[in-house]
């Protein structure tokens, strides 16, 4: 395939992932409960459970929280050559800090679709808590910590090594070793994610949740639109 056919299928895979995580991350975590409603884990159980992931999913029915989860793991693929993409708009890609951003940012990408995905678990387990009798909760507690661990492991993990991938390749914008203008730090999506958070806070129900649960992927999806719309002659360019 010619460079410019796997540019085309990379800015495809990469709007396409970035769209299908927002949906993921809508429909599995786009929630915004007020935790008092729940005063089972806001009170009773508020020295055992993180309150705001065991109120979080509370709303949302088994086969919502299955689909989000899904959608997000299964196109995890997707994200391979969405990394490769950004990779290619350093101006050497021989260089040593080229390289570093290119698999920090590929490992990033291994590990994100378990994190996503463990949020189905947390918001199952905790679901069973408030809808059984208390008699079975210590076991389904013990179990939501497990759950929970494993999540704060993996999702941790994921949004650890993408923040040092995508910081770092920021920081190559701003010194000049891509093709992108300065200014084109701001919309990496780390960075970006510090703009559009605030926003929640603006927005009636149930967009504040929307918002808040797919932040890091709208940062993601106006990020790739922005390379596609605006910087996409400048690959071509290169060849």
């Amino acid at each position: 395939m010619k460079y410019s056919g796997k540019i085309s299928w990379s800015f495809a895979a990469a709007i396409v992932v970035s769209v299908c995580w927002i949906i993921g991350d809508i429909y599995v975590a786009g929630f915004d409960p007020n935790p008092s409603d729940y005063p089972l884990f806001s009170k009773m159980y508020a020295d055992q459970v993180n309150v705001e992931f065991a109120t979080l999913m509370l709303e949302g029915s088994t086969s919502r929280l299955m689909f989000g989860a899904l959608i997000g793991a299964l196109t995890g693929p997707l994200l391979l050559p969405a990394t490769w993409l950004v990779y290619q708009f350093f101006k050497d890609t021989q260089k040593w800090y080229a390289v570093f951003v290119y698999w920090v940012l590929l490992a990033g990408a291994v590990l994100s679709p378990l994190g996503h995905a463990g949020f189905f678990y947390v918001g199952e387990i905790y679901k069973a808590v408030y809808h059984t009798d208390s008699a079975s909760h210590p076991y389904l507690l013990e179990t939501g910590r497990g759950f929970m661990k494993m999540l704060n492991i993996a999702w941790g993990s994921a949004i650890g090594v993408l923040a040092v991938g995508w910081i770092s390749f920021a920081v190559c914008i701003l010194l000049n070793q891509t093709l992108l203008p300065r200014w084109m730090a701001l919309l990496t999506p780390f960075v970006l994610t510090f703009f559009i958070f605030p926003i929640k806070g603006l927005l009636p129900l149930p967009f504040s949740g929307w918002v808040g649960g797919a932040v890091f992927n709208i940062a993601y999806l106006t990020f790739f639109s922005s390379l596609l719309f605006i910087f996409r002659k400048k690959l071509l360019n290169k060849i």
